[in-house]
């Protein structure tokens, strides 16, 4: 069973019939990021076909109406401007709740995967018993520790990540060179992004592997990243939940069923629109629900 969402960039909402509850928090957090970086120009886009329409009879509209349009117009313009200056911010943005938004999965799926099979606890780490009884179950204490060791090795790049996940559960995050590529360069940008306003240094270099790349230069992030992380992360993501689940046994959740994705205007709402459409002999590919 696989609940899909359109297919032009609805790629990027396309979910697994049943997941782990760390993979919907996941994807309900992805939907919220495709949502907000595209709803700005989304808006500007359909307020331009608007006042193409109505500029198109505009002679024939009195002169009350024809004040109001243009004065709307030169609002629209302005704001359309603001969106285009804001864009390079947006994708930082994109990249940066990505990235986040995958790490967050690693610690909560950890997490899981610990709390089915208590023996993944064990290590050579030391912690002290005030650190355990701050915590009011065993649960809130793995979770803790997962997000410690998480948070510590995003530090240290991705390969860090896997390496502990590797080691700690048995399974590679990913098993795709490609899209594992991509990741590690949108963690190196994030942290140039959130820590460095994104300016470039040495530790930025060494991670990019690019040379050409400047000492104290702004990085501009590539537009096309912002896509392609948010992607790569669904795709890793979704892959991994699977393996995960199946070895440690991980209770699954019906996708359908999960209040961000029957919500009005969740993906739900494209799944009822096709549906009417196809009722009516109309085309249904590439749609994307009127709220993203």
């Amino acid at each position: 069973m696989r609940a899909e969402v359109g297919s032009t960039d609805g790629v990027l909402l396309s979910f697994p019939g049943e997941l782990t509850a760390s993979a919907s928090a996941f994807h309900e957090q992805h939907l919220a990021n495709v949502k907000q970086f595209s709803i700005s120009e989304m808006v500007a886009q359909h307020q331009e076909n608007f006042f193409g329409i109505h500029l198109r009879g505009f002679r024939d509209e009195s002169e009350e109406t024809k004040r109001a349009i243009y004065r709307h117009f030169m609002k629209f313009q302005v704001l359309k401007e603001y969106v285009l200056e804001t864009r390079e911010v947006r994708i930082e943005v994109a990249v940066t709740r990505a990235v986040d938004n995958f790490l967050c999965y690693v610690a909560d799926i950890l997490t899981e995967a610990m709390i089915a099979r208590p023996e993944l606890l064990k290590s050579e780490e030391r912690v002290s018993m005030q650190e355990v009884l701050k915590h009011a179950s065993i649960e809130e204490f793995v979770r803790w520790a997962a997000e410690r060791h998480v948070n510590q090795l995003s530090f240290k790049g991705l390969s860090a990540i896997a390496e502990y996940m590797k080691k700690r559960l048995g399974l590679g995050l990913s098993e795709g060179q490609e899209d594992w590529g991509v990741l590690k360069r949108a963690v190196a940008v994030r942290n140039l992004i959130v820590h460095r306003r994104c300016i470039v240094d040495e530790r930025f270099i060494h991670s990019m592997g690019d040379k050409t790349l400047r000492r104290g230069e702004r990085y501009c992030v590539p537009s096309r990243m912002a896509y392609q992380v948010t992607f790569q992360a669904m795709r890793i993501v979704q892959e991994f939940d699977k393996r995960v689940a199946r070895k440690f046994e991980i209770p699954l959740l019906v996708t359908a069923d999960q209040p961000w994705y029957s919500a009005p205007n969740g993906p739900s709402a494209l799944d009822r629109e096709r549906d009417a459409l196809a009722q009516r002999g109309g085309p249904t590919d590439g749609m994307m629900p009127g709220s993203i």
